[in-house]
């Protein structure tokens, strides 16, 4: 499949927000252009639901690979109580995050090797505190904030660490939330309200839009789509394009003989398959987006796979297309934006030799 430009829109409407790994303030990404979809995750309820136990800490993650141009990127972590782990302490750490009640699907996807991305520990064997950073600037920070009271100490770390573009943070468990808040170097830092959403077969089947007719078809992506240009788009989130074709999936709405809207896994289990969309600029606000997530969701039900979107709060767009698919909201959570935080420029004497 060929290309597409910046990232999709919703149905009927230009109004989207941003990726959560672009920077909402940098020219280019206003909330009119970008948004993507992820897992649910839980912290203040919207509706009752039952909560699962337990971190189940055991072991340490570690990937060190190539991000995307413009992501979040971290530099340095030298003289942290922090630590990159290896990929085979990376795989233990799945059971943990599927134990936590939240996202954990961008942070499965770096710790077992299907994207770009990073992990470090404050210890390989029984860590307190284990932190995932995905190439596309999605990082999460889980464990047990207040054992031997290092929470602060690794809040304050992750704050203070060089990073080259913006990077969208969440923190497991909710406690933790509310330290971040209170430390003095979080002025720097802003929270967001990010919604997590339940998707209804019911509601999709009442709801869902006619595949067939006007002037355009749909298309499964081939290789060419995970070289798409663009920001929510298949190279983002996966390793390479051999892996998102053996273990992704995604649909284009091709118009006039190009693809003009791409629906693609962003992130897949054995059981969940999270959105991602890319829509071409020229053909935002013809409900092209909702056509492409439909033939998704159908790949997604046609195989037992349960459809999965969260957005920001202020992504009206994103949020709008969910309901009109069949998602439901059912909870709200604390997000936050680490700015860019360049190294700093060398004022005192040249070094010697």
């Amino acid at each position: 499949m060929a290309a597409g430009t910046t990232s999709g829109t919703c149905s009927g409407s230009a109004s989207a927000s941003v990726a959560p790994g672009t920077d909402p303030d940098a020219p280019g990404a206003s909330a009119s252009e970008r948004f993507t979809h992820e897992l649910p995750i839980r912290a203040r309820k919207v509706e009752p639901s039952p909560r699962r136990q337990g971190l189940g800490l055991r072991a340490s993650p570690g990937l060190a690979l190539a991000r995307p141009a413009g992501s979040a990127t971290l530099r340095a972590m030298s003289g942290t109580a922090l630590r990159e782990l290896g990929p085979a302490e990376s795989a233990r750490l799945v059971p943990s995050l599927q134990a936590l009640e939240m996202n954990t699907l961008f942070a499965r996807s770096v710790l077992v090797q299907d994207a770009p991305g990073r992990a470090f520990a404050d210890s390989a064997g029984s860590p307190s505190a284990v932190y995932v950073i995905h190439g596309y600037g999605m990082s999460l920070l889980f464990g047990d904030p207040d054992r031997a009271g290092a929470g602060d100490r690794h809040l304050s770390e992750i704050i203070d660490m060089r990073r080259d573009g913006a990077e969208w943070l969440q923190v497991a468990p909710e406690p933790w939330a509310v330290r971040f808040s209170e430390l003095p170097a979080s002025r720097t830092v802003k929270q967001y309200t990010r919604v997590n959403f339940r998707f209804s077969a019911e509601a999709y089947r009442a709801r869902r839009p006619r595949l067939s007719g006007g002037d355009h078809r749909i298309a499964r992506a081939d290789r060419s789509a995970f070289d798409m240009p663009g920001t929510v788009v298949p190279r983002a989130f996966w390793k390479d394009a051999d892996r998102f074709l053996q273990a992704g999936a995604g649909f284009a709405v091709m118009v006039d003989g190009r693809p003009a809207s791409l629906a693609f896994s962003s992130f897949v289990t054995s059981t969940q398959l999270e959105l991602g969309i890319e829509t071409l600029e020229e053909y935002r606000g013809r409900g092209l987006a909702t056509l492409a997530c439909v033939a998704l969701i159908d790949h997604c039900l046609a195989r037992g796979l349960e459809p999965v979107w969260a957005c920001r709060l202020d992504n009206t767009a994103s949020h709008r297309l969910a309901e009109a698919l069949g998602f439901v909201p059912v909870r709200h959570l604390p997000y936050f934006r680490l700015p860019p935080a360049p190294a700093p420029r060398h004022t005192g004497p040249a070094p010697a030799g």
